[in-house]
């Protein structure tokens, strides 16, 4: 399953999470569980 860090939106802040949008998400959250449904393959 592809994780939110795998996605051209995420910005990682630190080694677990990330930013998405505005939104702090963590990075190896599954991206069916994406809060913006913005998930796009590299």
């Amino acid at each position: 399953m592809p994780q939110c860090f795998e996605c051209k939106f995420y910005e990682a802040v630190d080694d677990t999470k990330g930013n998405c949008f505005g939104q702090e998400v963590p990075g190896d959250m599954d991206t069916l569980e994406c809060p913006v449904n913005a998930f796009r393959p590299k």
